[in-house]
């Protein structure tokens, strides 16, 4: 019997690991008090948390003081670019030049806006048509600059899966350079890097990897400017004040070392996958336009374009026939315009729109990709030949 849905968007985010979700249950009745009480069970939540911490940073090959645990991604990209630029501002007396493209994930654009909003200098970098940064403009950004710099930039895109030249941008730092790296959907699917290691700050996101969605992780290294934006009870060495959750950071630590041990073998499945669908759609000779990089790109995702048919029907179609995939960054698939990161590679809105990223778990084998791929096949079959009515 043919599963009756097929899951596309595991950029998105991927189901609750089963061994993990019992890490959180476990660890949730054994550690149930508040970590920054002073009574037993308090401490025993604390020293639950912080061995959690010290894992994490075992595993990421950081050290664990530089670890902040968070509610995700976005929270993560935020306190980093925020907490940064501020206290630049407060060491130097002016906003930091900011730099980044539009292939970065909205989490860490829209703060930047926001500081351009209040006076800051955000300058987007060029990307190619895949999405690629072109980081020969970050030296000439800063060739006039005589103030500091916050470079953000992701590992990989989260649309296109192209990967960027993060050993470059660790080449930029300085004591007045500073780097972010969103490095979410990189983990697990690629090699842990010592550039990222580098960072003056990266982030994590739990629901990416198979932990329970409402924990992220956040490194500040620890030479890097940071001035809290989040304050209260001054938990997690006043960077991010707010009661923790030890169940959620065991349940994080156990999801990443999985992931790590995953990615050895993932790359080669993922590409397998990747060709079952390519050739499928190339066979029915399909007006079709790949807008991932053929190199540098994560294996697992597919970023397509149909031309010649209204995109504002692929999605739902695709749905009806029990295919979930993605049109864009999951935070504004509910948007009805196209593709921001699409437009900016070069694709008009018309083509932008008629574009669906895939993305596969590391479950999937090869018999689901060939029945997905068949189904694919029959609704866009159904969709240029209404297109040439």
């Amino acid at each position: 019997m043919k599963p009756s849905r097929f899951f596309l968007d595991a950029n998105a985010g991927i189901a609750v690991r089963p061994e993990v979700l019992e890490t959180w249950r476990k660890v949730e009745l054994d550690a149930p008090g508040n970590p920054s009480a002073m009574n037993r069970r308090g401490r025993h939540a604390q020293a639950v948390l912080e061995d959690a911490r010290a894992q994490c940073a075992a595993l990421l090959g950081v050290d664990k003081r530089t670890l902040v645990f968070t509610s995700g991604a976005t929270e993560a990209n935020n306190l980093a670019l925020y907490g940064i630029a501020q206290e630049r501002r407060q060491w130097d007396g002016n906003w930091p030049l900011l730099l980044a493209s539009m292939a970065e994930h909205p989490a860490a654009l829209a703060p930047l806006r926001r500081m351009q909003e209040q006076g800051a200098k955000l300058k987007l970098l060029p990307i190619s048509a895949h999405a690629q940064v072109d980081l020969g403009a970050v030296a000439e950004a800063i060739t006039d600059h005589s103030g500091s710099v916050l470079l953000s930039l992701q590992w990989a895109n989260n649309e296109t899966g192209a990967i960027q030249a993060i050993d470059k941008a660790a080449g930029f730092l300085s004591s007045q350079f500073d780097w972010h790296c969103d490095a979410v959907q990189g983990v697990g699917r690629l090699p842990w890097s010592g550039a990222i290691r580098q960072a003056s700050s990266f982030t994590l996101s739990g629901h990416k990897i198979g932990a329970p969605k409402g924990i992220g992780l956040l490194h500040l290294a620890e030479a890097t400017p940071f001035h809290a934006t989040m304050v209260g009870g001054g938990q997690q060495n006043n960077r991010r004040s707010g009661t923790e959750s030890p169940a959620l950071a065991a349940a994080f630590v156990h999801a990443l070392e999985l992931s790590l041990q995953e990615q050895e073998t993932r790359h080669a499945h993922d590409l397998a996958l990747r060709d079952i669908f390519l050739h499928a759609l190339h066979e029915e000779s399909f007006p079709l336009r790949e807008n991932h990089p053929q190199e540098r790109g994560l294996a697992n995702t597919l970023n397509l374009s149909f031309e010649g048919i209204d995109g504002r029907l692929l999605l739902p179609a695709l749905d009806a026939e029990g295919l979930d995939v993605a049109s864009g960054s999951a935070c504004s698939s509910g948007a009805a315009q196209a593709s921001q990161v699409l437009r900016a590679c070069g694709l008009s809105e018309e083509l932008a729109r008629a574009s669906i990223r895939l993305s596969f778990e590391a479950n999937w084998d090869l018999k689901q990709a060939n029945e997905a791929a068949e189904r694919m096949i029959l609704v866009l079959q159904r969709i240029y030949k209404v297109a040439k009515r």
